[in-house]
């Protein structure tokens, strides 16, 4: 590149000579010191022309590779300065260079801002283009699709989603510039999920964004919350409606034989009022953490014997066996709230099991752990109804006629999680349930329960 310009500057020289030499011929007539003068100042005058090119032809050539490197992808390019008219070309190409790689870095700053915002999300997150071609997608979308990353990209929402109606959604916030919102049952689990499809304005070939949520824990909690409320009024209304039947029959008058039983039947209803409301009370404190624990060393075995002698009447009523098995071993732990979580648990085994049946407690040294097992005879717990059995009056359909509230496994539950541990249940229907809870043995829970 060098050599070409100064070749030409070179030629340029020696064509003005020439032209000279000409002018020189018509007008007067060579001599032999002519001719000589001539061949000398042709030969000066290119080698003048060639040099004179020299230096600003190096330094284009220099800045010709260094832009092509930037073509490249090599940013960080920069060129020695040339003094004269060429270093000014020089220090403008350094200039250019150096905001194009500032304006490359800042570019990369913000694509890893955004892709770290895509990826932290929980929520399901598409960019697409103005046609719903995919242009990008989080984490979170490609395991709801069930595709990786490479085989999503550059292809239509509806090939990767299989799903019509978020593609229909996408197309109206594409071509309405308005964002579009819709609940949607995605998929063969047909999972509830909030679509939002949101215009993205001068975002290129990032045309809408399309954010999934999904409602399944939403629904959940709301199911909670009507279970709730059915559970809490039927065990309010039954105990006051036969309060009320029998202080009405008592006002219109009975036998003076009889009023001794009339009187017995309604203070076993106020008492199942009292144990409703003091259990709510319970538990109330429990999770606002009004409750305060005071952690020392307890006997497990003994504690569990005494948990049992606590049910001993009411298993003897229904021919019920209690056997306590393990060997004896020591936990740090609120002792009051360890017996309320063992009673519970017994209250719980010895009401499902059938007469003449067994429930086994036993404590089992797990290293660090003591595990706490309680097993029963009973009808065990359908698959679907085990994850919900420590919620708050949650009775499954075969325990809505039976006694309880429906509170005590959900007190098990809060009081175990203040000792750090876990409560679990495994069973088959027909096969009776176990109960298990771990607690370390070291107290690391919350003196105060939040």
């Amino acid at each position: 590149m060098s050599r070409d310009l100064a070749a030409r500057g070179a030629s340029i020289a020696l064509v003005a000579a020439v032209v000279g030499f000409l002018v020189g011929l018509l007008s007067d007539g060579p001599g032999v010191r002519e001719v000589a003068a001539f061949a000398l100042t042709a030969g000066l005058g290119a080698a003048v022309g060639y040099f004179a090119f020299w230096r600003p032809s190096r330094a284009v050539r220099t800045v010709v590779e260094a832009a092509e490197r930037i073509a490249e992808g090599e940013l960080a390019q920069q060129v020695p300065d040339e003094p004269g008219p060429a270093g000014e070309l020089t220090r403008a190409f350094n200039v250019m260079a150096g905001r194009v790689a500032t304006l490359f870095e800042t570019v990369a700053f913000e694509h890893a801002r955004l892709e770290a915002v895509f990826d932290a999300s929980s929520d399901p997150m598409v960019a697409l283009s103005a046609d719903t071609s995919i242009r990008f997608l989080n984490p979170a979308a490609t395991s709801l699709f069930g595709v990786r990353m490479a085989e999503a990209i550059g292809r239509p929402l509806i090939e990767v989603a299989r799903d019509y109606e978020l593609e229909a959604l996408a197309q109206r916030a594409a071509a309405e510039g308005r964002g579009q919102v819709a609940v949607v049952s995605f998929g063969p689990g047909r999972v509830p999920l909030r679509a939002a499809a949101l215009p993205i304005r001068e975002g290129g070939d990032w045309a809408v964004l399309l954010i999934l949520t999904d409602l399944t824990e939403v629904q959940r909690l709301d199911q909670v919350r009507r279970d709730f409320v059915a559970n809490v009024s039927h065990e309010l209304r039954t105990p006051l409606a036969s309060i009320r039947a029998m202080v009405e029959t008592l006002a219109d008058g009975v036998e003076p034989d009889e009023t001794p039983a009339f009187y017995e039947r309604i203070l076993r209803q106020v008492d199942r009022l009292t144990t409703l409301v003091n259990e709510l009370l319970d538990l109330s404190r429990i999770e606002s953490g009004a409750i305060q624990l005071k952690p020392e060393p307890v006997h497990v075995g003994q504690l569990l014997a005494e948990a049992a002698g606590l049910l001993q009447a009411r298993a003897q009523a229904g021919d019920v066996t209690v056997v306590v098995e393990g060997a004896d071993m020591e936990v740090e732990a609120d002792r009051s709230a360890l017996l309320r979580i063992a009673t519970n648990l017994l209250d719980n085994a010895v009401k499902w099991s059938p007469p003449g049946g067994r429930v086994w407690v036993e404590a089992r040294d797990e290293g660090d752990l003591v595990a706490i097992f309680v097993r029963d005879e009973g009808p065990g717990i359908p698959e679907h109804d085990q994850p919900r059995v420590f919620e708050r009056f949650f009775k499954s359909d075969a325990a809505r006629a039976s006694a309880g509230v429906g509170l005590g496994l959900a007190i098990v539950k809060h009081l175990v999680r203040a000792h750090g541990g876990t409560a679990t249940v495994a069973s088959k229907p027909g096969e009776g349930a176990t109960f298990t809870v771990r607690l370390p043995k070291r107290f690391i829970g919350r003196r105060r329960l939040a």
